[in-house]
């Protein structure tokens, strides 16, 4: 459980809080991810990531996920008794940063991961969001996620747009979300993010694979970056 902390925004009726992630909440939200994201993504879900484990266990997501956390600017949504309902991670990104996503993706030895972190290193050189829109830093949006039980409450949607907050009181003039999930488009899209690059997953074939390794269930069909001037 998270310890309450006097730092955090409460708003309107919510019957959570958006709470700033520390260090020392580092392993409620990782706890949190094994429980929803791990197993839910539609990504993670239709290779297979973290097969019958419940929670999903995944040491490789783990890392990466840790990378954005240790950034220090990713955020929850806690409830009145400390529970992790909602998490956003966020980093801060500069163009140079595609190397090392392209190295991970060449050197994962996990299989099933190496197909992610080449199609997370695909888009970032397809969309390439630092050269179209001239920015030295891109705040990005890698993981969201809420728990199975408390959707439709708009607590995604708080998170997007708390995290669209925090990127305009850090000045970095612009906002980036790779969408893997149609109800994350629709989420990001009501935020006025706007689409600037999108791929159907049946199209992604990767060096040396012969047929597309992504076939998410509907209506999950695309993977889309989506952006925001600020």
């Amino acid at each position: 459980m998270v310890s309450r902390d006097t730092s955090v925004s409460k708003r309107g009726d919510r019957n959570y809080e958006i709470v700033r992630v520390k260090p020392e909440h580092f392993e409620d939200v990782m706890d949190f991810l094994r429980r929803n994201f791990f197993l839910d993504e539609p990504l993670n879900v239709c290779i297979q990531l973290v097969g019958d484990s419940r929670p999903g266990s995944c040491p490789e997501l783990e890392e990466f996920s840790m990378g954005a956390l240790q950034q220090g600017i990713s955020l929850m949504a806690v409830s009145p008794e400390g529970k992790v309902l909602g998490a956003v991670l966020n980093a801060i990104s500069q163009h140079e940063d595609i190397e090392e996503l392209q190295l991970l993706a060449e050197t994962c030895p996990n299989p099933k991961f190496k197909l992610i972190l080449g199609l997370l290193a695909h888009i970032e050189k397809e969309a390439d969001v630092h050269h179209r829109f001239d920015v030295d830093r891109v705040f990005e949006i890698p993981m969201l996620s809420v728990d199975s039980n408390c959707r439709g409450q708009g607590i995604a949607t708080a998170l997007l747009k708390s995290a669209v907050e925090m990127a305009s009181s850090l000045n970095v003039p612009l906002v980036r979300v790779d969408c893997s999930s149609k109800f994350t488009a629709m989420a990001v899209a009501k935020l006025g993010l706007e689409p600037v690059y999108h791929m159907k997953y049946n199209t992604y074939r990767p060096p040396g694979v012969e047929n597309p390794p992504f076939n998410p269930a509907y209506p999950h069909d695309e993977v889309a970056s989506y952006v925001k001037r600020l």
